[in-house]
């Protein structure tokens, strides 16, 4: 029986922490239980080991592996009590109004809810599925459905058939690193049990560079970011999770901490995909529920993640590498348990049971990823249209700027005009005959015109008077002599050194 040996390990990783006075005595009452599991597999699987596998050697694991290639063919007492699902002719599965959803608190007499929890509840599925007795206590499995996405699966569990249960799903399409967070809970009726998975905690915090705070408004500690992570700088795995503690019970009555441990393998235990800095706690804790004493020890995964951001330069604007850092941490697999006082410790294997049932659908898993995918490529064409627009109105600027320096060379070259001319603004003079100094001379009122046209006056070798060129696209003008012109930007531009044949003439400004 290794491969259970294994199961029933991690299970146990649950079941022997935290406890509060005796820990010989809750290792003792969790083996008990995992050993009359144990036993109950292997009576109810004889049968189908002598017909199935009567030829496999015992030892060694061989008759499970066995079983394991056979487990189509086993009878529906062995399914059962390994936890597989039986034959549906079998026994008669639980009608869907069997074990109706409740409202949070409603058997327990108050609410205990994690944060975000204002939110309306989705709809969880009423129906169970074939119950099967596991540690001498009868498992069915409930659903918990997503009304947004058309009201597909999204996650199962099994709990105790007499045991309510509810839970909520809601898509926030705005919060790319939170775009939603399932959370459920389970309630038994007859006492002060109960088991919550809570939201996964999703906190972040920013460091920004000196030189670029003024440009970035800091969410308070305790905000909700834009993104959909709180605010709050990092803090150790315990002291962390004491917090949110405190925050879900912040109004219970002779609250008590009991004891607290870390668990080094819990990420494994529960089978999350690996993340940064992944380190397991659990804290335990008593106070009063409607005036009896109970028990409630808290589990969840911590996780840190620091990145930086990539050197950027768009235009004029460049941002060195890691001038803004990032980190992301928080919890995963956030959930606690609930007992009356006294009887925490031997009601582990069926919380630990429970924990380890919860099951992704693929379905809802896909669509997930898909729209996940989908978000973070629009931030990012957000993103990029951002740094865009940046670097379109550098291009204005210089644009504007290289405008401007040639606006101010045409009025310098105006005012050299003028002074030539004689238009200077002297005392003496000033009439017709001093705008037009020599018979057939150019004014200075010619010039400006020239300056308000945007063109050259030239003199032109190829047929001895003038030629007006365009002089936007330069000032330095050059003629072969046979109608054909060239302009340059460039003072040290030649056609000739710009690949041009023949023989060319820089032209003159006609006075």
């Amino acid at each position: 029986m290794k491969v259970r040996r294994i199961a029933n390990a991690s299970c146990l990783l649950l079941s022997l922490t935290v406890s509060s006075v005796s820990p010989a005595r809750a290792a003792q009452s969790a083996q008990a239980g995992d050993q009359q599991s144990l036993a109950a597999i292997q009576a109810a699987c004889a049968e189908d080991a002598k017909k199935l596998c009567a030829g496999v050697q015992p030892g060694g694991g061989r008759i499970v592996a066995c079983l394991r290639e056979h487990k189509d063919s086993l009878s529906d007492r062995c399914k059962q009590a390994a936890g597989l699902t039986a034959n549906p002719s079998s026994s008669s599965a639980p009608s869907s109004d069997g074990s109706p959803a409740t409202p949070p608190g409603s058997a327990a007499g108050t609410r205990v809810s994690a944060p975000d929890s204002k939110v309306k509840s989705a709809p969880a599925s009423k129906a169970a599925s074939e119950p099967v007795t596991v540690v001498g206590e009868r498992f069915v499995k409930r659903t918990l459905v997503d009304a947004q996405q058309g009201g597909i699966k999204a996650v199962t569990i099994r709990l105790p058939e007499s045991w309510h249960f509810e839970g909520k799903i809601e898509w926030h399409y705005g919060w790319i690193e939170v775009p939603v967070n399932p959370s459920w809970h389970a309630e038994n009726p007859a006492n002060d049990e109960a088991y919550f998975q809570y939201e996964s905690l999703r906190l972040s915090n920013v460091d920004v560079a000196p030189q670029y705070r003024q440009y970035v408004k800091a969410s308070k500690p305790g905000d909700r970011t834009p993104t959909g992570q709180i605010n709050l700088a990092p803090l150790p795995p315990l002291q962390a999770m004491a917090l949110f503690i405190k925050k879900v019970h912040s109004d219970v009555t002779n609250l008590k901490w009991v004891g607290q441990q870390d668990l080094p393998d819990l990420a494994k235990a529960l089978r999350l995909d690996p993340s940064p800095n992944q380190h397991g706690v659990a804290i335990k804790i008593g106070y009063d529920l409607n005036g009896k004493p109970v028990e409630e020890a808290f589990f969840g995964v911590y996780y840190l993640n620091k990145a930086g951001n990539q050197a950027v330069q768009a235009g004029h604007q460049a941002m060195a590498a890691n001038q803004l850092v990032q980190t992301n941490w928080g919890f995963q697999a956030l959930q606690s348990f609930r007992a009356p006082a006294g009887t925490l410790d031997k009601r582990m294997p069926v919380y630990c049971l429970i924990a380890k049932s919860v099951q992704y659908e693929p379905q809802w898993t896909a669509r997930y990823r898909a729209i996940e995918a989908t978000l973070l490529q629009m931030f990012n064409q957000k993103l990029q249209q951002g740094w865009d627009q940046i670097r379109a109105a550098d291009a204005i600027s210089d644009q504007a700027v290289r405008n401007n320096e040639k606006f101010l060379d045409n009025i310098g070259r105006q005012e050299v005009a003028m002074r030539d001319s004689g238009g200077g603004g002297g005392s003496s003079g000033g009439g017709v005959d001093d705008l037009l100094r020599d018979e057939g001379g150019r004014s200075s009122s010619d010039h400006f015109s020239d300056l308000i046209r945007g063109v050259d006056t030239l003199n032109d070798p190829s047929t001895g008077g003038t030629k007006q060129l365009d002089n936007s696209g330069g000032y330095n003008h050059f003629t072969d002599g046979f109608g054909n012109y060239r302009t340059y930007d460039n003072p040290n531009a030649t056609p000739e050194n710009q690949g041009e044949n023949g023989s060319w003439t820089r032209m003159t400004e006609a006075p």
